[in-house]
C-alpha cells in the first residue's frame, strides 16, 4: 500500500465523522466531536490495516504498524502543524499543515458535497443497519452502512471497491489532551514546508 495513500485514508477515517465536513451536506447520521475507534482500512489487493484512531474538536491522532514499525501521527489544523512520532526513536517530526490543500488531496469521501440515498437494511458483523449510497461532486459512489442502534457509521466502501473502512470499539467523549501533543522527553526536529506527509505547503 502506498504511504501516502494510506495517510490520506487514515486522515478521511477520521474526518467523516468531523462535523466541519459534514454540516454542508446532512447525512443520515450525527457526527460525533470527540470520540475514539478502531478503524480497519482493507484496500482491493487485500492489504488491510487497523489504526487506532483519536478525535477531539478537529485534532486528530492516528496509530498503526506497518511494516514491522509503529507510526503515530497527529494533526492539529487549529496549530496548522502536522506531527510524525517515532516512538523507537523518540523522536518527532514537526511539519506546516495547509489544512485546506490536505482536505482537497483527500479521497472525496465526506459527504461534504454529497447526496446520500437509501438503498436498504442490511447487517455488518451481525448488526442491524442501513445502507446508503452515496454520490459525491466529482461523481464517485461510496456505500455506508448505519447501524441502526446506535445512528453512528460503522462500514464504509468505495463503488469501484479499491478500499474499505471498517470503525469498530467507537466511543464517543472527550480524549485526553496528552494524546494530541508531542511526547514529554522526545526530541522534535522540524520539516520544511512540502516535505514529510500531505498537507504540507507545497
Amino acid at each position: 500500500m502506498n504511504p501516502s495513500r494510506l495517510f490520506l485514508l487514515v486522515v478521511a477515517g477520521c474526518c467523516l465523522f468531523s462535523p466541519r465536513l459534514l454540516l454542508a451536506q446532512a447525512p443520515p447520521f450525527t457526527p460525533d466531536k470527540q470520540y475514539s475507534a478502531d478503524e480497519v482500512i482493507t484496500t482491493k489487493d487485500g492489504t488491510s490495516v487497523t489504526v487506532k484512531a483519536y478525535m477531539d474538536n478537529g485534532k486528530m491522532r492516528n496509530e498503526m504498524n506497518t511494516h514491522g514499525m509503529n507510526v503515530v501521527s497527529i494533526i492539529r489544523p487549529d496549530e496548522k502543524k502536522m506531527y510524525s512520532v517515532m516512538p523507537a526513536q523518540k523522536m518527532v517530526m514537526e511539519m506546516p499543515l495547509d489544512p485546506e490543500k490536505m482536505k482537497a488531496k483527500m479521497p472525496s469521501t465526506s459527504g461534504d458535497d454529497g447526496k446520500f440515498e437509501l438503498v436498504g437494511p442490511d447487517m455488518v458483523d451481525g448488526a442491524a443497519c442501513t445502507k446508503y449510497k452515496m454520490t459525491s461532486k466529482d461523481n464517485k459512489v461510496f456505500f455506508w452502512w448505519v447501524k441502526d442502534a446506535t445512528k453512528a457509521p460503522v462500514k464504509m466502501t468505495s463503488d469501484d471497491g479499491s478500499f474499505t473502512i471498517v470503525w469498530k470499539n467507537y466511543k464517543a467523549g472527550p480524549q485526553d489532551a496528552a494524546l494530541f501533543e508531542p511526547p514529554a522527553g522526545y526530541q522534535v526536529m522540524n520539516m520544511p514546508s512540502g516535505m514529510g506527509m500531505p498537507g504540507g505547503g507545497q
